[in-house]
């Protein structure tokens, strides 16, 4: 890791492959001793890195706006794109975020427990075979966006590759380019649309059939919203969940004590996901001034887009002792990595369930591997930070056969 006084503290680019490799040593250096920073870059920003600072900022819904949460392009509230609950303001913001309550509560999530282990272990078994692979691709991902499509949206299996390349295109690319990211959300608001349409008389019990016959006091939902709460669930659930999940084996696959600690005491695993999901905190959420504010003596006009990244707040040395360190079996953890507040993750069950139950059955069929090359990954920058790639082998043991 950078020292922080090697770190430029005048001005950001999360894009960089400094910053998306390794944030570290700015997020440190701003704890230490410049807590706000601007950037010019994609069209301004304010980003702060205390683990307070990005709490209070995180549950502050009178002074900042969810209404355009991209890190990228305008900031203005209508430049967003509206997936509700994620972009609704008080008092819109409960009644969409308990719209799809039913299908998040925890008592639901738990019944998808069989199905994703067996999902799981139909995906890792394959890898374990072959005696390598990409952990990222070849599981995470897959792993995450069929249970999206499978299990929420009800949408055939020839469509995953597609709802990857959406994914990439809008969080991955659209902030550098816009006309990328206009291009990702036409096409995603057209699919959708028609989905709606073709069950809007029927009974599903998918999340599109339900939006589809919503209503609201008895007015149907407008269509707005019905598509934009379709897209939510593929926007937040899928790069956020495959990102966790791949940093996790990354983690694993370079520490081989944690591997084999994890292995060997499979009781640690609630624990050290917790903790894996402090350390490598995906998400960086955006949010606008609704009015002029000031954070730390530094005055933040109306209309200006505030970056709050979980992942620093998770590294604050105020608040975890030795943070930059992974500990398995850190007792008190107070991680920040799912939000605060009104606006915190409303898919957090099913994320943790996805998480443990993929460990669990990779553990199970590959207890010993290492990442190839670990230097050489290179991480994904912006609002989700993950590694791209994740290729790994199998680890052969003295006796010539593999653990």
């Amino acid at each position: 890791m950078a020292d922080a006084s090697d770190t430029a503290l005048s001005d950001y680019d999360i894009f960089s492959a400094q910053f998306r490799n390794c944030p570290y040593p700015t997020w440190a250096a701003m704890q230490h001793s410049c807590p706000v920073m601007h950037s010019d870059r994609l069209g301004g920003s304010w980003m702060v890195a205390r683990y307070d600072d990005v709490r209070d900022l995180v549950r502050d819904n009178v002074r900042l706006s969810s209404r355009s949460t991209e890190v990228g392009g305008p900031p203005e509230y209508s430049g967003g794109l509206l997936i509700p609950p994620i972009t609704s303001d008080p008092p819109r913001h409960e009644l969409d975020r308990d719209r799809l309550m039913p299908f998040f509560h925890p008592k639901q999530v738990a019944t998808l427990e069989s199905d994703i282990r067996a999902l799981a272990r139909s995906l890792v078994q394959p890898l374990a075979a072959a005696g390598s692979g990409d952990a990222a691709t070849d599981f995470a991902q897959r792993l995450t966006i069929t249970v999206l499509t499978r299990h929420l949206l009800d949408v055939p299996e020839q469509m995953q590759p597609q709802f990857i390349d959406w994914t990439l295109r809008l969080l991955r690319e659209g902030p550098l380019d816009q006309s990328v990211r206009s291009a990702a959300v036409r096409e995603m608001i057209d699919y959708f649309s028609q989905l709606l349409d073709q069950r809007a008389d029927g009974t599903g019990d998918d999340l599109i059939s339900y939006l589809s016959r919503a209503e609201v006091e008895g007015v149907p939902l407008d269509r707005k919203t019905k598509i934009g709460s379709v897209m939510v669930v593929m926007i937040a659930g899928a790069d956020t969940t495959w990102s966790a999940l791949s940093a996790a084996l990354f983690h694993l696959g370079t520490h081989p004590d944690d591997l084999q600690l994890l292995v060997a005491e499979p009781q640690l695993m609630s624990t050290a996901i917790e903790e894996l999901l402090r350390a490598y905190a995906p998400v960086m959420l955006a949010r606008v001034t609704a009015g002029s504010i000031e954070v730390h003596d530094e005055y933040i006009g109306a209309g200006q887009r505030v970056l709050l990244p979980l992942g620093a707040a998770n590294r604050d040395p105020s608040v975890f002792d030795d943070p930059d360190a992974v500990h398995l079996d850190r007792k008190r953890n107070r991680h920040l990595t799912f939000g605060s507040g009104p606006h915190r993750c409303l898919g957090s069950p099913l994320a943790r369930l996805e998480l443990r139950v993929a460990l669990e059955e990779w553990l199970a069929a590959i207890p010993s591997f290492e990442v190839v090359d670990p230097a050489a990954v290179q991480w994904t920058g912006g609002s989700v930070r993950g590694p791209e790639r994740v290729p790994f082998r199998v680890q052969v043991s003295a006796e010539g056969g593999r653990p």
